[in-house]
C-alpha cells in the first residue's frame, strides 16, 4: 500500500513538472529593466569578448536605455505605433552610445547578432500581418530557382510544369 502511495506521489510530481515545463515563457516582457540590462550585457560580454572596462560602460548604457524603454512602454498605454517610433529613437540613441565603447568590429558583430535575433522573432507578427499573407509560395524547379509556369522548354517544346 505504501509503495502504491509513493508511486502515485512520484507520478503526480512528474506530471506537475511536465505541466510547468509546457507553460510558455514571458519572453522578457515581464522582466524589470535591471534584469533586462544585466541579461543584454551578459550576452554582449560573451558574444563580443568585452573587456572589464567595456562591460562596465555597456552595462550602464544598457540600464539607462532599459529604464527609458520601460517608461516609454508604460506611457504608450497600448498605442503600439507611437511606442514603436519612440523605441526606434531610443535604440538609435543607445547605438550611438554603444559605438563610443565598442570597437568597430565589435559593433558590426553586435549589429549582426541583433539582426539575426530580430529575424528569428519574425513569427510574432500575426498571420494577417506578414508580407503576402495567404499567398502560396511559388514552386521551385528542383534547382533552387522558381519555376516559370506556362513557358515552353526550348529543348523539348513542353511546358516546364510537366518536366517532373
Amino acid at each position: 500500500m505504501t509503495n502504491t502511495i509513493k508511486l502515485l506521489a512520484m507520478a503526480m510530481l512528474l506530471l506537475a513538472g511536465f505541466t510547468l515545463q509546457a507553460q510558455p515563457g514571458g519572453g522578457g516582457r515581464d522582466m524589470n529593466p535591471e534584469k533586462r540590462a544585466e541579461q543584454q550585457t551578459a550576452q554582449m560580454t560573451e558574444k563580443l569578448s568585452l573587456s572589464e572596462a567595456q562591460t562596465g560602460k555597456v552595462k550602464e548604457i544598457n540600464l539607462k536605455y532599459a529604464n527609458k524603454m520601460k517608461e516609454a512602454r508604460d506611457a504608450a498605454d497600448g498605442d503600439w505605433s507611437s511606442m514603436r517610433e519612440t523605441m526606434t529613437a531610443l535604440r538609435d540613441e543607445q547605438d550611438k552610445e554603444l559605438k563610443t565603447v565598442l570597437t568597430e568590429e565589435q559593433y558590426t558583430q553586435w549589429d549582426r547578432i541583433r539582426t539575426e535575433q530580430r529575424n528569428n522573432r519574425g513569427g510574432r507578427m500575426g498571420p494577417g500581418n506578414q508580407p503576402d499573407a495567404g499567398k502560396a509560395a511559388p514552386a521551385e524547379d528542383g534547382t533552387g530557382k522558381k519555376a516559370k509556369k506556362g513557358k515552353k522548354n526550348k529543348k523539348s517544346g513542353s511546358d516546364s510544369d510537366s518536366n517532373n
